[in-house]
């Protein structure tokens, strides 16, 4: 992981809720309340950009990385088909018992600046020996 980058923004894209994805995501859930739920958790933040886009901003090393936490804070849903403005950014950085933690926030807000969701993911990484 690049602890340089701690405190500084890693990647910003400026997307769409896809309406297609979610009834995509209501349908594979397939419950009552899949619809109110695909419209709360469309995204996993760090992916939004692509895998490969994430992992090369952060310097992550996937052969020996793994997710630690993922957590979200909800303002509102998502409303289908609405421009997004997303924002990810290294939070945190620290090292212990040879291992590195990089907490990494996306943020999601309309254009004008509304906050929809704040996802906060941590991942841990070995160190290399």
């Amino acid at each position: 992981m690049k602890n340089e980058l701690k405190g500084q923004v890693l990647l910003k894209i400026r997307t769409r809720a896809h309406a297609v994805k979610i009834a995509e995501l209501e349908a594979m859930l397939g419950t009552p309340s899949g619809k109110d739920t695909a419209r709360l958790v469309p995204f996993f933040g760090p992916c939004i950009m692509g895998e490969a886009a994430f992992v090369n901003a952060l310097g992550l090393n996937l052969d020996r990385a793994l997710l630690g936490s993922h957590a979200i804070e909800f303002d509102r849903p998502f409303v289908p088909d609405e421009p997004l403005d997303v924002e990810m950014r290294l939070a945190d950085y620290s090292e212990k018992n040879g291992m590195q933690f990089g907490t990494i926030e996306t943020r999601f807000t309309t254009p004008n600046g509304e906050e929809i969701q704040m996802q906060t993911t941590t991942f841990i990484e070995r160190i290399a020996a």
